[in-house]
């Protein structure tokens, strides 16, 4: 388990949350930059022993997660959060997960274009920033991913046609799900270089995601900003956010 983990699950001992509740919230804390992160209930278990708490009964956590309405399956036998329970979860427990203040930039994203959305949108974007600032590429690409799908997923919601963005099993699709969705034009429709940005995006975001040979470059992040910038704008005004 990493140090941040263990400091997070320390900070949640005043929480007074049921076993299954403080898995979940470290589900949340896995998934903060990739929200594919999933986690199996026995390795949830270990790192909650291993921050001091008293052992933890396996099988109730398996329960619980799968009765959570913040959770779905991933795989055989893990867990991630549910990409519509971000939001709530986010707000719940981001100040206990704050390490260093970030420091406010615009180096990928305007922050003046988020202003006055939602809190949960203009912190993802403080973070595209900050970790663009830090070095962080990956990370950077990873978070301009999450901030894509939210705006996809709220501006189906904000006209009532979510049900488009789901498979068979009731969930939200995947990334690439969603893009495929949008770039039919059913639903609704971008300008050509909207759609493009998505494009550039998704292998940038694939990649930084899930190849492990791969390590994004701040020329990976520059060159398609441009198209993130748009998408992300036309999304936010079909969301009437913008």
């Amino acid at each position: 388990m990493s140090n941040e983990a263990n400091i997070f699950l320390k900070a949640l001992k005043d929480e007074r949350l049921k076993n299954g509740e403080r898995a979940v919230a470290l589900l949340w804390f896995h998934g903060r930059v990739d929200h594919t992160t999933a986690r199996t209930p026995s390795q949830l278990a270990g790192e909650i022993e291993s921050a001091g708490y008293p052992t933890q009964n396996v099988t109730r956590l398996r329960d619980a997660l799968s009765r959570s309405s913040d959770t779905a399956k991933a795989g055989k036998a893990a867990f991630r959060v549910k990409i519509t329970a971000r939001a709530k979860l986010d707000k719940k427990f981001i100040n206990l997960s704050q390490g260093m203040p970030i420091q406010e930039s615009d180096s990928i994203l305007p922050r003046e274009l988020f202003n006055d959305t939602r809190g949960y949108i203009e912190n993802v974007v403080r973070q595209v920033n900050s970790s663009f600032d830090s070095g962080l590429y990956d990370c950077c690409a990873v978070m301009c991913r999450r901030l894509l799908e939210t705006l996809i997923i709220e501006s189906f919601e904000s006209s009532g046609k979510e049900s488009k963005l789901k498979g068979k099993d009731g969930h939200y699709m995947m990334f690439s799900g969603l893009i495929a969705v949008v770039e039919s034009g059913k639903t609704i429709k971008l300008s050509r270089n909207g759609l493009q940005g998505l494009k550039q995006f998704k292998k940038l975001g694939d990649l930084s995601a899930h190849n492990r040979r791969f390590n994004a470059l701040a020329n990976d992040i520059t060159r398609i900003r441009d198209g993130i910038r748009v998408s992300c704008e036309e999304l936010l005004h079909l969301e009437k956010l913008a």
